[in-house]
């Protein structure tokens, strides 16, 4: 009896893989946060430091490899920002960005929602100087941004 225990199983977990096997394909082709964010973004970053609170556009461009680079765009004032991203679950991530300043640097970590053509962040940034000094934040900031390209 045991002799025909065996190939039953074997048949079954056979099935079960092959029946799975279609499952997992289509899930492998269905998009992640980390492929709805690569790409180009134009953002709008509001930073609640006064009254009104300051806004600046940027360009934004969330790398495969899980870099962040930004630039000013063209008429603002101007700043570059670099930084990592990850995703944090479905439609979900976070970024971490620093952006350099002649007297020290900002820095923030965003938490954020993605769709293929919007995303919205909320943060806490940091002012430092030069020697690692806190000396401003938390500082609320929040962006709102629009695909540009993939």
């Amino acid at each position: 009896m045991a002799m025909f225990r065996e190939p039953r199983r074997a048949r079954t977990a056979l099935a079960a893989c092959v029946l799975a096997f279609p499952l997992a394909a289509a899930g492998s082709a269905t998009a992640t946060a980390e492929d709805v964010l690569v790409g180009r973004w134009d953002v709008m970053v509001t930073v609640h430091n006064g009254v009104p609170p300051q806004r600046g556009p940027m360009l934004c461009d969330f790398t495969p490899d899980f870099l962040l680079h930004c630039t000013t765009k063209p008429g603002g004032p101007p700043q570059q920002g670099t930084g990592i991203w990850t995703r944090t679950g479905r439609g979900t991530f976070s970024f971490w960005i620093t952006h350099p300043e002649v007297n020290g640097a900002i820095n923030a970590t965003h938490l954020g929602r993605v769709t293929r053509s919007h995303f919205t962040t909320g943060a806490h940034a940091y002012v430092y100087s030069p020697d690692g000094t806190a000396l401003a934040g938390p500082v609320q900031v929040e962006t709102e941004a629009v695909r540009i390209r993939s």
